[in-house]
């Protein structure tokens, strides 16, 4: 039975060391990790570049659409319209030109934020404290049948978090993705800036929306970061109060379910927490 005990130990180590791997790589993907060098953002730059020549055709295109707009409400075009235009025209030059840049440093930023976060405290080893925390519990378990039980469980456990541990991976993959395509079109919703409130003012509300999107991702990945921390910080101190506080006559066999359950239940709610990260941070920008 020592061996099925050892098997029983090893199983919840390698599923909690995963899952500590799984959100390390998460965590290197929202900063940047492999994927932010000068190789990946000079293709973006490129294909930033590629767009600029149509955008610049919209730019007149909505240049005369403002013209005719301001026309249809007023009987007499001043001089203080055309200047408006013309200054309309230039920003939005200038913000095609400088908007991947502008974004990019709006990432960098973004990025310090999430480093701050990670480097705060420590971050708990759920490999080594479920491990330590479970060590006596397993060796003090009789009977073959509540090993079994027990093995069937954390396989269950063990699947699940590497479940999560992946889905996590994938969101954070996924905001990479979605930066880079909006650092790679921001020139074409930048060409829209003419268009105004119809009588040659405001700003349209196509490029103000687009920034406010941009930033949520940034935001949004700040918000995982958050969420990571606080799940670790729950689940370690849970783990760490469900073992203190098992009594000398508590049945072993339900102390190592308890904490099975408890961090499959974590996990779940912690994927749940960083799927939603994205609405919440469109949310908080006002760009749903």
């Amino acid at each position: 039975m020592g061996g099925l005990k050892e098997t029983l130990l090893n199983l919840i180590k390698s599923a909690m060391n995963g899952f500590d791997s799984m959100v390390s790589n998460a965590q290197n993907v929202l900063t940047g990790g492999a994927f932010d060098t000068n190789s990946v953002w000079s293709s973006v730059l490129n294909l930033s570049n590629a767009l600029k020549p149509f955008c610049y055709v919209v730019i007149g295109i909505c240049l005369l659409i403002e013209i005719a707009q301001v026309a249809a409400k007023v009987d007499i075009i001043k001089w203080e319209h055309g200047l408006k235009l013309c200054v309309k025209m230039v920003f939005a030059k200038l913000c095609i030109d400088i908007a991947p840049t502008f974004l990019r440093a709006c990432y960098n930023q973004a990025s310090m934020w999430i480093i701050s976060a990670t480097g705060t405290g420590n971050y708990t080893n759920l490999g080594s404290l479920m491990t330590t925390e479970i060590e006596s519990q397993i060796s003090s378990i009789n009977g073959i049948w509540a090993v079994i039980g027990l093995l069937a469980s954390c396989l269950l456990l063990s699947m699940a978090v590497k479940i999560c541990g992946l889905l996590i991976q994938v969101i954070a993959f996924g905001r990479m993705f979605e930066l880079y395509v909006y650092l790679a079109v921001s020139p074409l919703p930048c060409s829209f800036f003419p268009l105004g409130d119809g009588a040659g003012g405001g700003m349209s509300r196509i490029t103000v929306k687009f920034f406010k999107n941009f930033i949520a991702v940034c935001l949004q990945g700040v918000m995982i970061i958050i969420c990571i921390r606080i799940f670790y910080m729950i689940v370690g101190t849970a783990i760490t109060a469900l073992v203190g506080t098992a009594t000398a006559g508590t049945d072993p066999t339900t102390v190592v379910t308890d904490l099975c359950y408890t961090m499959l239940m974590a996990g779940i709610v912690l994927v749940m927490a960083v799927a939603k990260c994205g609405s919440w941070a469109k949310g908080i920008m006002d760009a749903m």
